[in-house]
């Protein structure tokens, strides 16, 4: 009984961070027609832990504190487009109105994920529910 009432509990949301990149260079893309929408700057990054998902939120960090967190506009390896990228390869990198990048800066991916709870039966005999 315990165990169906666990499977259909619907979880337990929790951001992790899914991977960690260092900023190594700063690119503007200057001149950009008004349609296109303002001048942006692209972080040019190594992925040095994980790995990187453009549907994750991203957080810039500089000396160990958060400057600016927000979504993922533009992910790319080598000019093309990527949904993710992995530990050690390098990566072009725009977050949506965040252009306060420095060479050194860290950015974090962040990526939510669905915790299931978990039946526990002691050798007691008790149970319980940990979420």
């Amino acid at each position: 009984m315990g165990r169906a009432i666990v499977e259909k509990a619907p979880g337990t949301a929790e951001t992790q961070i899914s991977g960690e990149a260092e900023v190594l260079n700063i690119f503007e893309l200057k001149g950009r027609s008004k349609s296109k929408g303002p001048d942006i700057k692209i972080a040019g990054c190594r992925i040095t832990d994980g790995h990187f998902s453009k549907s994750g939120t991203m957080r810039l960090l500089r000396s160990g504190e958060t400057v600016f967190e927000g979504p993922c506009a533009s992910l790319k390896r080598e000019k093309q487009d990527a949904e993710t990228i992995d530990e050690g390869n390098d990566c072009g990198l725009v977050i949506q109105d965040c252009d306060d990048f420095q060479v050194g800066d860290i950015i974090q991916c962040l990526e939510q994920v669905i915790r299931k709870p978990k039946f526990i039966s002691t050798q007691s005999g008790s149970v319980r529910i940990e979420c």
